[in-house]
């Protein structure tokens, strides 16, 4: 059995879809939270998971515990074990990795288009997905693409939505491991945190169409997580 630590920032951004589906493909998740002073693994077993969260990949000083996080993220990029970060987790990983991650021009939040890269389309882990999908999005920063690495997608207000670094480690910006009753709890816990110039994000952002989304993002959580689960 593949067994797998997965780091969690924040109670109500767990695995959702993510973990269903990885249980169901016989792998363990041991779950740790740093920010809760939960030590990381020295054995990170045969892959790593980070979630996202509302703090900043750049936030050291206020969250010290990113310090450990970071150099986790180092170890496996250097063993080529496989890798999933998911919003936080694929800013983390690009600053690991040597990007540069900072605050976006403006919050992507809710129920917004994503377009492959003709090298997504080819994607091991995306290929045979359709090239523009709709998906759920809820972040303020953004990243340049690391070194050597090759941009799988990408959105109208973020150039980079899914990477891969060498050939297992990936790097998702969006949410598609979100689970109807998430996106309700997200929408209540994070609407005041995510405001622009003092705007408000209007709740039909994500509730318009909730299950239909929500539908077709589980078909593509299935297959994308099914095929990360395969390189464990």
């Amino acid at each position: 059995m593949a067994k797998i630590t997965c780091i969690q920032h924040i109670e109500c951004e767990g695995p959702g879809t993510l973990g269903e589906i990885l249980r169901s493909k016989g792998v363990e998740i041991v779950t740790v939270q740093p920010a809760k002073g939960e030590p990381i693994p020295e054995h990170l077993g045969d892959g790593l998971v980070v979630l996202g969260g509302p703090m900043g990949a750049y936030e050291e000083t206020q969250h010290p515990w990113l310090v450990a996080e970071l150099a986790a993220l180092e170890k496996a990029l250097e063993s080529r074990l496989p890798i999933l970060g998911i919003c936080l987790g694929s800013q983390l990983l690009a600053k690991a990795a040597g990007a540069q991650v900072f605050r976006g021009a403006q919050p992507e939040v809710g129920w917004h288009p994503i377009y492959l890269t003709p090298e997504g389309s080819k994607d091991p882990l995306l290929m045979g997905l359709p090239p523009e999908m709709t998906v759920f999005h809820w972040h303020g920063d953004t990243y340049t693409l690391p070194p050597k690495a090759e941009r799988l997608a990408w959105s109208d207000l973020s150039r980079i939505q899914a990477y891969r670094v060498g050939s297992n480690a990936y790097g998702f910006q969006f949410h598609l491991e979100v689970t109807k009753d998430m996106a309700r709890d997200w929408m209540q816990k994070y609407a005041r945190e995510l405001t622009y110039q003092g705007g408000v994000i209007q709740p039909e952002r994500i509730t318009n169409g909730l299950d239909a989304n929500i539908g077709r993002m589980r078909a593509w959580a299935d297959a994308t997580f099914g095929r990360f689960a395969a390189l464990l």
